[in-house]
């Protein structure tokens, strides 16, 4: 079930034999039945009738690899799991259900010292509580079940009074009627652009200060890079090569990089002295394609500057006014690797401001506006 189509075929494979055995034979009827993917569920009167309804659907698999088993209760007081709670049925026929964990999964959930927004945390405590009465089916069972999650996070390091603030926080909210969908604000936000969470206590700064400049954005954090993801990686023998033994921008680059790196921030500047003492010939860019293919088209302006297709491009003008006749000197640099598209814009924006190169113009912010607004 870790695949995405696992689902999907799960309930196509068990949705025919059901088909073919429960819905034919009246001997193999259950009420009620039903099924989460590959999980079915059934009320029975006895042991020997569930294990006959388990036959019947595995006899109607062509490729006999359906294998059903019953969990039933010792005694009538006790609780037989399914998925996410405990079922048990009274005297006088009822459904008595509540929450239950897997032994192994008992202990372990989202740390309070987790590098998780504050809020993100919160929401799952909620999360977790409202599971806990969905599945109760009496005020007993509620009670027995939220004294569950409690304790389960009692043990990851929260503290009773974050606790009994959040069922606060349920309770007012439950408590307060909903406003109807026509009595609502339209939202006036335009993007989302996401930032690494800075903390808990500067995140709230940043969307109060997005707020009051009336910047149309609704500022979310993410969890930033974790220490796990600078020292492991799932393919550490993975190396990228150049698939060319002589390669122009590998050789620009000086092994500070890789022609096929993607998705970054870099620089060029022209090489020639004269350029480098009068701090002329800079240019920064960004590129979701191989810096390879990027440098490529700068080189080749450069190389031909008086082409219709390379006659705009800010290297093609460099070097018709300063280097004509010149075969091109051009340097590369990656700047900062990025993770989105409004990512790289915003670090190219930054480091246009912090370098001030004289080949580029003002596109670039009429671009980033674009992406934010």
């Amino acid at each position: 079930m870790g695949a995405r189509p696992a689902p999907p075929g799960a309930i196509i494979k068990m949705w025919k034999p059901e088909k073919n055995s429960l819905h034919v034979d009246s001997r193999t009827s259950p009420t009620p039945h039903g099924r989460h993917h590959d999980d079915p569920a059934a009320v029975t009167s006895n042991v020997r009738k569930a294990g006959l309804i388990c036959t019947s659907i595995e006899a109607e698999d062509p490729d006999n690899r359906i294998r059903l088993t019953v969990d039933y209760p010792k005694t009538r007081n006790d609780y037989t799991p399914f998925l996410n709670m405990e079922v048990k049925i009274d005297k006088d026929g009822t459904l008595d259900t509540r929450l239950y964990r897997k032994p192994q999964k008992k202990l372990p959930t989202l740390h309070s010292s987790s590098h998780h927004p504050l809020s993100v945390k919160e929401h799952t405590i909620v999360n977790m509580y409202e599971t806990a009465d969905n599945v109760s089916s009496n005020s007993t069972n509620k009670h027995h079940s939220e004294r569950m999650v409690d304790e389960l996070l009692l043990n990851n390091g929260y503290t009773n009074r974050v606790l009994d603030r959040i069922k606060d926080r349920r309770k007012n909210k439950r408590s307060t009627p909903p406003r109807r969908s026509r009595d609502r604000e339209a939202p006036d936000t335009v993007t989302t652009p996401k930032a690494p969470l800075p903390s808990d206590r500067r995140t709230p700064k940043i969307k109060e200060a997005a707020k009051s400049l009336q910047i149309p954005a609704r500022v979310a954090t993410t969890p930033g890079k974790k220490l796990r993801d600078t020292l492991t990686s799932s393919r550490p023998l993975d190396k990228k090569k150049c698939p060319n033994n002589d390669c122009r921008t590998c050789t620009a680059l000086n092994n500070s990089g890789n022609c096929r790196d993607r998705n970054l921030v870099y620089e060029v500047k022209c090489g020639y002295p004269e350029c480098r003492q009068n701090g002329i010939g800079l240019y920064n860019g960004e590129t979701y394609r191989p810096i390879g293919d990027r440098f490529t088209e700068h080189f080749r302006s450069a190389n031909n500057p008086t082409a219709k297709s390379y006659k705009d491009m800010p290297f093609a003008k460099h070097y018709a006014t300063h280097h004509q006749d010149s075969h091109p000197n051009l340097e590369l640099k990656v700047l900062q690797h990025t993770s989105t598209t409004v990512d790289r814009k915003i670090k190219e924006a930054r480091f246009i401001l912090k370098n001030k190169p004289d080949l580029n113009n003002r596109d670039e912010q009429i671009e980033l506006r674009k992406y934010l607004v």
